[in-house]
């Protein structure tokens, strides 16, 4: 009869990789806060983010000019 032993090296091996893995994952959500927060919050007056934000916003309105009448001169 062959039964399942529990194996506690394997376990253990188990958990030292998963632990592992979660440690480079907490390392990389860290590393894209920081490039998120640098973004948002830059140095520079309005910051990377606001600066794109008004970009787009002129060129909305530089699209969106109503349209001129037949009568207008």
């Amino acid at each position: 009869m062959t039964g399942h032993h529990p194996d506690p090296l394997r376990d253990a091996l188990d958990l030292q990789h998963r632990v592992r893995s979660l440690r480079a994952l907490l390392e990389l959500q860290r590393w894209q806060i920081e490039v998120l927060s640098d973004r948002l919050y830059s140095s520079d007056p309005g910051g990377i983010a606001a600066k794109r934000l008004l970009a787009l916003k002129r060129s909305e309105t530089e699209t969106l000019q109503a349209p001129r009448a037949v009568n207008d001169p």
